[in-house]
């Protein structure tokens, strides 16, 4: 049995790199003598939406592409120290020892929940992308019929939803971060200036 391999625009990708918020492809189009060797960005996901090659350029120099690969791996890489900088975001990764021992037996909503490390990119293995506010969905209950859970990460504030096998577990309140309390107390806050809008206009 062969490996499939994965295509783009109906083109080879020889390989590919997904650093911070973009993946960089080479793609090899065999039947184009101006343009065999391309690279771009890739948008979408496989398993959802049909992918997007974006910014693309193309030349028949192999080693011409793979310099222009190599730069935009390296921009996406001075990016994401860039933005580590900027909001100073913690590093260290949170495992077991954090969890409540028996948290993962009650309903997951309103709690901060840990997320698997290996279930992030390895770029994004840290506390500050690790811990979620549950906000809803049938996997936050231990006996619900679905997986899905929806959430806030603590950190940004940005959606993150999740499945609940990709849970370690609940955060015990006396291992939070300093920065927990407030950013629950900001996600709070937002989801009900929100509500209270949606009131407003019913």
């Amino acid at each position: 049995m062969t490996d499939e391999k994965r295509t783009v625009w109906g083109f080879e990708v020889h390989f590919a790199m997904h650093v911070g918020e973009r993946e960089v492809l080479f793609l090899l189009d065999p039947s184009s003598e101006e343009t065999p060797y391309m690279v771009g960005y890739c948008e979408g996901m496989p398993a959802f939406v049909a992918e997007r090659f974006v910014d693309a350029v193309g030349s028949d120099d192999y080693l011409e592409m793979v310099d222009e690969f190599l730069l935009r791996a390296k921009s996406q890489v001075d990016q994401l120290r860039a933005d580590r900088e900027r909001t100073n975001e913690p590093q260290e990764v949170f495992g077991t020892a954090q969890c409540l021992p028996d948290g993962m037996k009650y309903s997951l909503e309103s709690k901060v929940v840990i997320l698997k490390p290996e279930v992030l990119r390895p770029e994004y293995q840290n506390v500050a992308n690790q811990l979620v506010y549950i906000t809803g969905g049938n996997g936050a209950s231990p006996d619900g019929h679905g997986t899905a859970v929806f959430g806030k990460n603590v950190f940004s504030g940005e959606n993150r939803d999740c499945r609940r096998h990709q849970i370690l577990g609940v955060l015990d309140p006396d291992q939070a971060p300093p920065w927990v309390r407030p950013g629950v107390c900001e996600i709070i806050a937002q989801r009900k200036a929100k509500n209270e809008r949606r009131g407003d206009r019913g």
